[in-house]
């Protein structure tokens, strides 16, 4: 292990970390904030997930309505167009009639059946006798919610939340009962994502109260210079759980 470099904001024992465990852990700001927002998704999950579920109850019922009753009749297309955007989505304007009244209206196509159409031909147009303005165009794309979106959406806000409310717990518990160690920076890498942003982690080592070495890595917010000491806190069952101290999103309570 390298040595590493002393300096008088590093090398010195915070005076928090040198109480025995396990020690009085507080939230901070992020960690309220975190644990607010656990519980806020977990609120979220049931209602989100079962006002999808009935909406889309609610259009296979419409849909299998219009597949049981619907009426046939030919519509003249006016106009064909593409519209800006991800994939340039395909769309046709078009007219029909009933008992003498003129509708008109408009539809997404699937691709396919859009190329085939001209201004002034016809394509099939199925409608509701009660209610011609619902209908639906042969070659359209109908976009009907699946019933499991309901399921998947109230599954992920709940699991979310857990996943938050578990970081949170992660942090309290290591702070609570771990050992602090002097580490050494050892490594220092830029991640840039297919988004364009970019972030920062460091690798360390440190040794264990018996005289191993153990390696971390964790995120960074601001350049860490190879070969610097920096204060870790590791679990003793378990060092590979470690991290550099100050935590985010929990800190050392106090002295009464």
């Amino acid at each position: 292990m390298r040595a590493p470099k002393v300096n008088a904001t590093t090398f010195s024992l915070p005076p928090e970390l040198e109480r025995s465990a396990p020690r009085d852990v507080q939230l901070t700001g992020g960690g309220r904030a975190l644990i607010v927002a656990a519980w806020l998704l977990v609120a979220a999950a049931f209602p989100a997930g079962g006002s999808l579920y009935f909406e889309a109850r609610r259009q296979a019922a419409e849909e299998s309505d219009m597949d049981r009753r619907a009426v046939s009749a030919p519509a003249v297309v006016d106009r064909l167009w593409r519209k800006a955007g991800d994939g340039k989505p395909a769309f046709a304007a078009f007219h029909f009639d009933v008992n003498g009244v003129r509708i008109d209206g408009e539809s997404r196509m699937h691709l396919s059946a859009w190329r085939g159409l001209r201004q002034g031909s016809t394509v099939t147009v199925r409608y509701l006798p009660e209610n011609p303005r619902r209908f639906v165009v042969d070659g359209a794309r109908r976009n009907r919610m699946p019933i499991v979106l309901g399921f998947f959406i109230s599954s992920l806000l709940a699991g979310l939340g857990v996943l938050c409310a578990a970081a949170v717990r992660a942090q309290r518990t290591l702070l609570s009962e771990g050992r602090p160690a002097r580490a050494v920076v050892t490594g220092v890498h830029k991640h840039q994502t297919s988004h364009g942003a970019s972030h920062r982690s460091m690798q360390y080592e440190f040794l264990l109260l018996g005289g191993p070495t153990m390696k971390g890595k964790a995120p960074i917010g601001k350049p860490a210079e190879i070969g610097t000491t920096i204060w870790i806190v590791y679990d003793p069952e378990k060092p590979g759980r470690n991290r550099p101290y100050p935590f985010p999103l929990v800190t050392v309570g106090q002295d009464s």
